[in-house]
């Protein structure tokens, strides 16, 4: 309860400082506390509560900033900040067990976007997740080129590209049906080749013709791609997005291949790219769902017991989605990658018996009462 408080007073200063400047610029810096199942957990979570601290806040009124504590929700926020450095000042083993860290933080309030460092921390915030991208394009690569060279020049964790490749190869309906948008396909492409996350597209090439080329001999080549970006671990559609390019050139072959390095640049350039990076900003700031099962649980008490364990670990959420045959499937929503989350649960006591971990393939857990 402290935190929150502590939580809410920041970003109530925060917020008033931000009335005499209409758009935030530059960088703040901050203090931040965190509590973890090992040293590096703490100081993740530390990194976390910087985050929620140093967002940058547009408000609609002066008002709004008085009545901010009992009227949040009439404050338009919108998150453009991340961790771009901090100092560890404190770090200790307590008494539970848990980990406590405190840090001071340089948070960035320019555009995650534009900022590579930024981006960095966030994407290590997030265990670099891996990106898989799978591209239909007939007679070339163009598209998966340009777009896997952009996400490299953003440090982006990638499955090699040459394996890929080999399973485009194939033609498998499975691979077709994740090209042509189908997220369940997609998601199970991306669990068996170790990608938390799969971009995947189709490119539509062609040549127009221009009575403002007729006389010179050059070919209009034109592209369209349409892309979605899947978790891997729950086949949730993160963005969804649509580009076109066009490219004059004597030979109608490289006319069109250069539209289509185009059209994939545009795709990612405008809004594709951005609202992937805002949702691994919502997971940071407010927790990762994970769909945990839990075997051998012999009766309704020790159901109850087992998730009251879970919300004694600090985790967001905990929903039941179903409990029959002794299988008991919930929702859980953890600020913290799944390690963090197995290292809480393995081992734990419910009504004398021990949880323990025994699967965890991306997003999914499973832990067996022993």
């Amino acid at each position: 309860m402290k935190t929150r408080i502590s939580i809410l007073v920041s970003i109530f200063l925060f917020c008033a400082v931000f009335v005499s400047a209409q758009q935030p610029q530059g960088d703040i810096t901050v203090e931040a506390e965190g509590y973890g199942s090992s040293g590096n957990d703490a100081i993740l979570k530390a990194k976390r509560e910087a985050v929620e601290k140093g967002i940058g806040t547009i408000l609609i009124s002066e008002t709004e900033v008085k009545n901010f504590i009992l009227q949040k929700d009439v404050i338009l926020t919108k998150t453009i900040g991340a961790v771009k450095s901090y100092d560890l000042l404190k770090e200790q083993k307590q008494p539970d067990g848990l980990y406590y860290a405190k840090i001071r933080a340089v948070v960035s309030t320019a555009s995650i976007m534009e900022d590579l460092i930024a981006l960095k921390i966030l994407l290590e915030s997030m265990d670099k997740p891996r990106m898989m991208v799978l591209i239909h394009e007939e007679k070339g690569n163009s598209a998966e080129t340009a777009i896997l060279d952009y996400l490299r020049e953003k440090e982006f964790e990638l499955v090699d590209p040459a394996a890929v490749a080999a399973l485009m190869q194939k033609e498998d309906a499975l691979i077709m049906r994740a090209t042509q948008g189908d997220p369940v396909a997609a998601a199970k492409l991306g669990a068996e080749n170790g990608a938390e996350y799969v971009l995947v597209g189709q490119v539509n090439k062609g040549s127009m013709s221009s009575t403002l080329l007729q006389d010179t001999g050059m070919k209009s080549g034109q592209a369209n791609i349409t892309a979605k970006v899947v978790n891997a671990s729950t086949a949730r559609i993160v963005a969804s997005k649509a580009s076109q390019g066009a490219y004059a050139h004597i030979s109608e072959e490289i006319a069109q291949a250069k539209a289509t390095d185009k059209a994939a640049r545009n795709l990612m350039n405008r809004k594709l790219f951005e609202t992937i990076v805002s949702s691994f900003q919502d997971m940071i700031n407010n927790g990762i769902t994970y769909d945990v099962t839990v075997k051998n649980v012999k009766n309704f008490k020790m159901q109850k017991d087992i998730m009251k364990t879970f919300n004694e670990l600090q985790v967001v959420s905990v929903n039941k989605r179903s409990f029959t045959g002794g299988e008991l499937k919930l929702s859980v929503v953890f600020k913290g990658n799944a390690d963090a989350f197995g290292d809480a649960v393995d081992g734990r006591s419910v009504s004398d018996k021990k949880l323990s971990i025994n699967d965890m393939v991306g997003n999914r857990i499973g832990i067996v009462v022993e």
